[in-house]
């Protein structure tokens, strides 16, 4: 054994590598501990929430093999590189063997293979060779394959078998995660994701990913022009919406309006509702008209922010009370004119015409708060979806052929005996389940020897 090692090439070498099944193991395992640590470990997350969670030098230690960033790291890749290799590797150094066996079965049935069958029968037959290769090849035919027919050395072989697509089961299925894996780096290399909130009435052309750290552009721009929320009596929210547009090249391409688990999706990249909230603080709608009742347009105060009005001086949102007294939403304000005090006044959403009785030039009629939301987006692409998809499916096809299907396998071998007599013997074997094709061999051993009777 030690002279095979040493005469062996550096090709050699390298193939047994990768054909090794102690690789496969160590590989597997390896993916298995660190998709547990991406569940444990938070990924892509703010360093900020990081060094709350942990210590200094355990930060440093995860932060320096991308503990946080797991499945876009060099190492992850090369594990699922190397485990696609050698997943690869192993089944074109297998596959010709099986298909040689499949495509040259042994179809006659030798002492030496008759011994190596469990199943097996025999019987003599008054005739010719002939006459009983026929019929017992019909009754092959018609109760289970038709059969292949071979003679020699004065003996009639006749070899039938099905579910021969079972054997290559296990390929299929190699295949399958192959192409799973190649799904899997293909999305990891070329794919992001990424979460964003815009404000109504404002757009993006990139999002932050992994955990803020990096922005990635998207190619076009999305605007989110309105956001929708409905809630239950309690206050517990029912449902929200989003309406956005998709503008590309300057032009509105796309508009939709989306909730959960229905995304907006252009170009591969997917936008998925996942949360919204308050952008800023609220701004109290005041309309301001003349004492005459001409209107002069409306206000959107903030805060005790000062908002100027020509010829007048400047107005002052200061308090706001969602039930004054009884008398529903009111608004405390303040005026600040030009060498005088100021002075300050409730304005009640109810009563828009009560603060006609301060006999000032201007009057003022609260309208309600009006609050700016953002919508928190989730925002995905995955070029390797596609690839995972077709993996699966395979997998599926080449689970049912490993699992659901036999290679079942039935010999006859006739040879001329003494006083005219036929001797027949009857074998068959399966790759799996073979409760099932005993029984089925019984049925097919009394259609056998029924025939020509």
């Amino acid at each position: 054994m030690a002279d095979e090692k040493r005469t062996l090439s550096p090709m050699d070498r390298v193939w047994n590598f990768f054909i090794s099944v102690k690789l496969a193991i160590v590989t597997l395992i390896v993916l298995a501990v660190t998709s547990i640590l991406g569940t444990i470990v938070e990924q892509n997350q703010p360093p900020e929430k990081y060094h709350l969670i942990y210590e200094d030098w355990a930060f440093a230690l995860m932060d320096r093999i991308n503990l946080f960033d797991m499945y876009h790291s060099a190492w992850f890749l090369l594990m699922l590189v190397l485990f696609t290799v050698n997943l690869s590797c192993c089944t074109i150094d297998r596959f010709p063997k099986m298909l040689k066996v499949v495509r040259n079965p042994r179809t006659r049935l030798d002492e030496n293979l008759e011994k190596t069958l469990s199943l097996t029968d025999r019987w003599k037959k008054k005739g010719t060779l002939p006459e009983w290769a026929g019929k017992y090849a019909e009754a092959l035919s018609s109760s289970f394959a038709k059969p292949k027919v071979t003679e020699v050395d004065g003996q009639v072989h006749l070899y039938s078998e099905t579910g021969v697509a079972s054997r290559f089961g296990v390929y299929v299925t190699h295949l399958s995660i192959i192409i799973i894996f190649i799904g899997a780096i293909v999305g990891v290399r070329f794919g992001f994701k990424g979460y964003v909130n815009i404000p109504e009435g404002d757009s993006v052309t990139q999002i932050p990913v992994r955990g803020g750290n990096a922005m990635q552009d998207l190619g076009f721009t999305v605007r989110c022009n309105s956001f929708r929320l409905e809630t239950y009596p309690s206050g517990q929210p029912k449902s929200y919406m989003s309406d956005l547009s998709v503008i590309d090249g300057g032009r509105e391409t796309l508009r939709k309006t989306i909730v959960v688990n229905d995304p907006l999706q252009y170009k591969g990249i997917w936008f998925y509702q996942s949360s919204y909230g308050q952008a800023g603080g609220a701004t109290a709608k005041v309309a301001v008209a003349r004492r005459d009742g001409t209107p002069m347009g409306g206000l959107a105060l903030g805060a005790n922010e000062p908002v100027p009005i020509d010829g007048y001086g400047i107005l002052r949102g200061v308090n706001y009370v969602e039930n004054y007294q009884g008398n529903g939403p009111a608004l405390q304000v303040v005026v600040e004119k030009p060498g005088q005090m100021s002075t300050s006044f409730w304005l009640f959403q109810a009563r828009p015409d009560l603060d006609r009785q301060r006999a000032d030039s201007l009057v003022f009629s609260f309208g309600g708060l009006s609050s700016k939301m953002f919508t928190g987006l989730q925002v995905a692409k995955d070029p390797g979806v596609n690839i995972v998809w077709l993996g699966c499916a395979l997998m599926v096809i080449g689970l049912i052929m490993a699992f659901f299907l036999s290679h079942q396998r039935v010999w006859i071998r006739l040879a001329q005996g003494t006083a005219g007599r036929v001797e027949v013997v009857l074998a068959g074997s399966s790759s799996r389940n073979r409760l099932a094709f005993e029984k089925r061999f019984e049925k097919l051993q009394t259609g056998v020897k029924a025939a020509g009777q």
